[in-house]
């Protein structure tokens, strides 16, 4: 009898010092963006000088007057690692956690490109085959030599002739890069 008292003020000891140590969460991995993760971010992109030239916000881009209404403004949702976006973009969103916000300052060679001079051609217009929106900055797929298709941006419009450059439109520009994660899953 002595024997089962002393075990049953035991357990009781047992519990009641339990009761009063304090609880240990148990450790949590704290969710950032990394390779797999489907991310949910809202983003403002422009040069140093703060000129807005593309956004996912509708009231930023009115307000930066580069509001077009053919567009829909939503927050860009992608596979981290898989799907594609500058590599500027990525540095930026990569570890970031939900709710956070970032603002970088991108180099050329992870934005846009560097600007590679003598990187245009002329073709008269009767070569361009396709039906393209023949604009100055707009972007059209030229056959090269290896029946490689080529986009190339159009940087001028003459008469009887279209200059075709290989560089982005804004190869060689810093893009300032804001960032607001709105989720990762």
């Amino acid at each position: 009898m002595k024997s089962l008292t002393i075990i049953a003020y035991c357990t009781l000891l047992l519990l009641f010092v339990s009761a009063c140590s304090p609880k240990v969460p148990a450790e949590t991995k704290e969710i950032v963006v990394e390779p797999g993760k489907t991310v949910t971010f809202d983003y403002a992109a422009g040069f140093t000088n703060g000129t807005l030239f593309d956004t996912s916000i509708e009231e930023a881009a009115k307000k930066a007057g580069i509001y077009d209404p053919n567009r829909p403004y939503h927050p860009v949702v992608l596979k981290y690692g898989y799907d594609p976006i500058l590599p500027g973009y990525a540095e930026t969103l990569l570890g970031m956690k939900e709710g956070e916000a970032r603002n970088i300052i991108i180099p050329p060679s992870k934005a846009y490109g560097i600007l590679r001079e003598n990187s245009t051609i002329e073709l008269p217009k009767t070569k361009i085959q396709g039906k393209y929106d023949m604009r100055i900055g707009n972007v059209i797929n030229i056959i090269w030599h290896n029946n490689e298709q080529v986009p190339m941006y159009i940087k001028q419009i003459g008469a009887e002739n279209i200059t075709l450059d290989l560089n982005h439109p804004l190869a060689g520009q810093f893009v300032q890069f804001s960032v607001i994660l709105r989720s990762i899953d």
